[in-house]
């Protein structure tokens, strides 16, 4: 049964699979985001929003990959997901991702119900919120049988977009709390502004290394770069999605433009650029990896 899971998920990689890699992402990001504000005293709805989105994201990305598996019934797949942490991949990412929703849950909500917020707990927990980031990237990069995601780059990509779309959905939920984004001293833009440098770094690596790679690796490069999912990579991934949130952050600095970029509706319209980004990212790399494998 382990197995025929496993099978499953390397050979029908569907949207499900797509929206489970962002949502994942993304609220694994947004509770590092929270506990890296919180640790840098930053002001605002910040340091808290990110914790209150973390669980109900990333448990309904885990839900959507679980209906996705399509083997056996809704509890057996559950109940087999738990059994082969040291032999499987998926398994042991499915303890992951339970611990991190345990300990998000406690520590983003417990306060509402009077248990007192440790500061330890949030230490552990962002430790599982990464391991969750990474695991996004590993659960690709594990299937030798798609060259194109057999790449230790695959992991650092995902992560840097969880780290930069978490940032994007806790200043969105920061704005609609109380209408509050990065603070006076533009911390956050400048940390996110070298996140997304880093992000496209690690995409220009990817792609370089996955061209000069295998046949089926090469195909899928190709279709990103210059083939079917080109427009998606060009407008949806690079521009969208990186060029225009670093020309944001670069320009909100000048003096002539921060007081109209740092206006809500300015903010909100980045963020949302970015989550467009993280999820053309995912899109991408999951498409091309599948074409790969059917024409390499």
């Amino acid at each position: 049964m382990p197995e025929l899971i496993q099978n499953t998920l390397q050979t029908a990689w569907g949207w499900l699979v797509i929206i489970y890699l962002f949502l994942a992402g993304v609220g694994a990001g947004a509770y590092l985001t929270s506990w890296w504000a919180s640790n840098r005293d930053l002001g605002g709805a910040l340091p808290v929003v990110g914790r209150y989105l973390a669980a109900p994201v990333v448990a309904l990305g885990s839900l959507l990959l679980v209906f996705d598996l399509g083997a056996g019934s809704f509890h057996a797949r559950i109940f087999y997901l738990y059994t082969h942490p040291f032999t499987s991949m998926m398994s042991l990412g499915t303890w992951i991702l339970t611990i991190f929703l345990v300990l998000s849950v406690i520590d983003g909500y417990g306060p509402l119900v009077g248990v007192r917020r440790a500061r330890w707990l949030g230490d552990v927990t962002a430790l599982f919120a990464g391991l969750v980031a990474v695991y996004t990237g590993l659960l690709l990069g594990v299937v030798k049988a798609i060259p194109f995601w057999n790449s230790a780059l695959v992991p650092v990509l995902f992560v840097l977009s969880a780290a930069s779309t978490g940032i994007a959905a806790t200043v969105l939920g920061a704005l609609v709390v109380q209408r509050s984004t990065c603070g006076e001293d533009d911390t956050v833009t400048r940390f996110h502004q070298g996140i997304i440098v880093s992000e496209a770094v690690a995409l220009a690596l990817f792609l370089f290394f996955a061209a000069s790679g295998p046949s089926a690796a090469h195909f899928s490069y190709s279709r990103v770069v210059v083939g079917g999912l080109a427009a998606a990579f060009w407008v949806g991934l690079v521009a969208l999605g990186l060029v225009v949130p670093f020309a944001y952050c670069a320009l909100r600095r000048a003096p002539a433009l921060a007081h109209m970029l740092r206006s809500p509706g300015w903010v909100a319209g980045e963020a949302v650029l970015v989550l467009v980004g993280g999820f053309f990212l995912r899109y991408l790399v999951v498409s091309a990896g599948a074409l790969g494998r059917i024409m390499g």
